[in-house]
């Protein structure tokens, strides 16, 4: 089709043009499927009569801009009905809806891709407790306060936790799931590439969502929706996050069922293990035994052989 198309034209496709949409009248190949599209580049197919449902064109246009579909609460591929990549909408008539926070965290839109004026990050290991306002992208153009829409949650991984407020006005008039709410998505690769997102929350005023053990910390990181106003204009959602200390001394730790790592201890509020060896290591002369919690004598040597690479006389090791 595309050999044909440019034959045609007289030039190589996409030409002049940022995007081609290709339209075919009838299933050629087969009939499971509405329109489809190519990650990060121009071209996107539709078939039958697909090319006028705005939410298609818009979902597939989403995929040429490097985004992947994006999972509602129940975990399923197309069910975040929050934005266009789970695939809320199917109609000629209506189709004012954008994408989730975690999409308009990787475009380019609203001042540039990642963190900017309008792109704010927090990380809770650095903050424990902090709060931010918002605005909906449906009122982007209408921010003298200068709001962010998009607020990042850094975890330190690369998958992490995006904020956003879901105002129904303008170009998301029409959204299709938590009108007006604080919506909560988690994706990978740090928000800033091609990765399924998944929508973890939706808020109203005075909801909160914890995210329990927040990356391994042993704490939980507690969102709060202290205050949605949809009288004003524009419409702004307060939000709040507390990272809660799991203890405040060694002695609020429980054990963690594994004798091996040596005993829990508290620190910046975490409970973790302190990887002391409880039976002193190879050097004191007895080994750990985690089936049955025990510390055994070594009553030999111990042969241990080892593979390297090309550069053996640059790896070391410690025998504990």
């Amino acid at each position: 089709v595309t050999s044909k198309v440019q034959s045609l034209l007289g030039f190589t496709l996409p030409g002049p043009f940022d995007q081609v949409m290709y339209v075919v009248e009838k299933c050629y190949v087969s009939c499971g499927y509405a329109a489809y599209a190519y990650i990060n580049s121009w071209m996107s197919v539709y078939q039958d009569v697909y090319y006028k449902y705005v939410g298609v064109q818009v979902h597939e246009l989403g995929h040429n801009f490097g985004l992947a579909h994006s999972g509602g609460l129940n975990g399923a591929t197309y069910t975040d009905h929050t934005c266009m990549m789970g695939n809320p909408l199917y109609s000629d008539n209506i189709g004012k809806m954008c994408y989730n926070p975690a999409k308009n965290w990787q475009l380019p839109w609203y001042g540039g891709a990642g963190a900017g004026a309008y792109k704010k990050v927090y990380d809770p290991f650095v903050d424990s407790q902090f709060s931010f306002e918002l605005i909906g992208i449906g009122e982007y153009d209408n921010n003298p306060s200068n709001l962010p829409v998009v607020v990042k949650i850094e975890t330190g991984t690369a998958n992490d936790f995006f904020i956003g407020f879901n105002r129904a006005f303008g170009p998301n008039v029409e959204n299709d799931e938590a009108d007006n709410e604080v919506t909560l998505v988690e994706t990978g690769n740090n928000g800033q590439s091609y990765s399924q997102s998944s929508l973890k929350a939706h808020l109203t005023q005075g909801e909160s969502y914890t995210f329990g053990n927040f990356a391994g910390s042993g704490r939980d990181l507690v969102i709060t929706a202290d205050s949605i106003n949809i009288a004003s204009a524009p419409g702004t959602a307060s939000v709040s996050a507390v990272l809660q200390a799991a203890c405040a001394s060694d002695s609020d730790c429980a054990d963690d069922g594994i004798f091996c790592n040596g005993d829990e201890v508290c620190i910046n509020g975490g409970c973790f293990s302190n990887g002391i060896n409880p039976c002193g290591g190879v050097v004191a002369g007895y080994i750990c035994i985690e089936d049955n919690d025990t510390c055994s004598q070594i009553d030999g040597p111990i042969s241990v052989e080892l593979t390297t690479d090309n550069y053996p006389a640059e790896i070391s090791w410690n025998i504990k």
